[in-house]
Parts: structure tokens; C-alpha cells; sequence
């Protein structure tokens, strides 16, 4: 496990110095850890997770575009995500689409969508999410979702986040539904590029008897401004695993 680790912080730090000498590029890398606590019905499950994770917005001619990517290590099972977005403005928001895989030794899931923010106010915007899923692995699975953050900055440097997310699969084995809420506290220290966060989600089905809460914290490296500059450019759109993962690994 260690080893993955180290080796996805490597290539992840690497990504962050390499476009950072862009002045048109900016974003974050950063580490996380997460306890999830599930109720199921075959009884309490409980793990540790850790991740380390970054994303990039850049120009690709008159539209912008977005990459991000994670590698995350749940009890020794290690799994692979990346999603590219490309976007462009639309009365002072973006709008655009993504597609992404996230992918592990037993399970390789696909995602396709559309997603776009806009500012509501001066210091809050709106993130939506939308899209479509497939996997083999989860029998034959067709899967749709929808989520979506409201985004506070107090300042440049501080940034509260609630969020919601709703999932229906359709799988040789039947069908289900599940749904999650979320909250997030990201700060950015003052003169610096260091930022900590705390956040929580909690994940609901009834279709599959299963609830469960995942608490993380983390630390990011922010280039090319500060987060709140990083979220309006387009830096901070959601990943596959996130639409699909349904707030239980991130």
C-alpha cells in the first residue's frame, strides 16, 4: 500500500511543478485520508482510506479544459480515477461535458456527462453535475447520476462547501437507488499555497440495506492562485468517482 502511495504522490507532485510554470494553468495536489463507517446488512463495516489526488485547468484554444486524477487505497484494494472536462463561458459561468474511468484489479467503471457552475452571488457559486455510467464488472451495470455544490469563500482563502448527489443502477442482480449529502471546510493559509480541509459525507439506500458515513481530512498545494481563483476557474469539477461513488470514497 505504501508504495502505491508514494508512487501516485510522486506522479501527482510531478504534474503539479510541470504545469505550474504555465501562467495559463492552475489547480491543486494534494493527500487525504477518510474513515468510512458503513451499516449494511450483514453488519458494520469499517476501513481507512488514502488518496492522493490533483487537477489542472488549462486553455485548449477558446475553450478551457480540466484534468483530474487520484489514486486511492482502500484496505490494500488500490484503484486508479482520472476525468477530462472541457468547457466554455456562458453568462459569466462555465458549461461544458467530461468523460472518465476510475478503475481498479476487480473493477473498471466509465463515465460520461455534462456539468457547468455559476456564481450566485459575488462569493458563492453553484457546481452541477450530470451523466452516465457503465461497468461489466458490476453486472452489466447502467448507471445515472446527478450531484451538485453550493460553494461559500469567506475571503479568497476560506471555502465552505455543501453538496447532494442522487444514483440509480441498473445491474443483472435488479435495480437501486441511493442518494448523499456532504459538507466540506477548506482553508488556505494566509501568504502560503498550503491549504488543510475537513469533510463529510453520508451515503443512504434502501434498495441495498446499506448506510454509511465517511469522515476525511486532507492537505493541498494550490498553483497558480488562490482557491478561490482555482474553483472559478474550473479547476475544482467534479470526477467520475465522485458523480458515481455516491460520497463513500471520493
Amino acid at each position: 500500500m505504501k508504495k502505491n502511495l508514494f508512487a501516485a504522490a510522486a506522479v501527482v507532485a510531478f504534474l503539479g511543478s510541470a504545469v505550474a510554470a504555465n501562467a495559463q494553468t492552475i489547480g491543486h495536489v494534494g493527500a487525504n485520508y477518510s474513515r468510512v463507517e458503513a451499516d449494511t446488512a450483514l453488519g458494520d463495516i469499517e476501513g481507512d482510506v488514502f488518496q492522493a489526488e490533483g487537477a489542472v485547468r488549462f486553455d485548449a484554444g477558446s475553450l478551457g479544459a480540466s484534468i483530474n486524477g487520484a489514486v486511492t487505497d482502500y484496505e490494500g484494494d488500490t484503484s486508479f480515477g482520472a476525468t477530462g472536462h472541457l468547457n466554455t463561458n456562458i453568462g459569466g459561468g462555465l458549461l461544458g461535458g467530461f468523460a472518465g474511468v476510475e478503475t481498479s484489479d476487480d473493477i473498471t467503471l466509465w463515465g460520461v456527462g455534462v456539468d457547468g457552475q455559476f456564481n450566485l452571488a459575488p462569493n458563492t457559486l453553484i457546481y452541477g453535475q450530470a451523466g452516465y455510467g457503465s461497468s461489466d464488472d458490476l453486472g452489466d451495470a447502467d448507471l445515472w447520476a446527478v450531484r451538485g455544490e453550493l460553494r461559500h469563500f469567506v475571503g479568497d482563502n476560506l471555502k465552505l462547501q455543501g453538496s447532494a448527489g442522487w444514483l440509480t443502477a441498473d445491474t443483472d442482480f435488479g435495480d437501486a437507488d441511493a442518494w448523499n449529502l456532504g459538507l466540506e471546510a477548506e482553508y488556505q493559509f494566509t501568504g502560503t499555497p498550503f491549504s488543510v480541509l475537513v469533510g463529510y459525507d453520508h451515503f443512504d439506500s434502501n434498495d441495498l440495506d446499506l448506510d454509511g458515513d465517511t469522515f476525511r481530512i486532507g492537505a493541498r498545494y494550490t498553483f497558480g492562485g488562490s482557491i478561490r481563483e482555482r474553483d472559478q476557474s474550473g479547476a475544482a469539477f467534479g470526477s467520475v468517482s465522485k458523480l458515481f461513488g455516491a460520497g463513500i470514497i471520493r
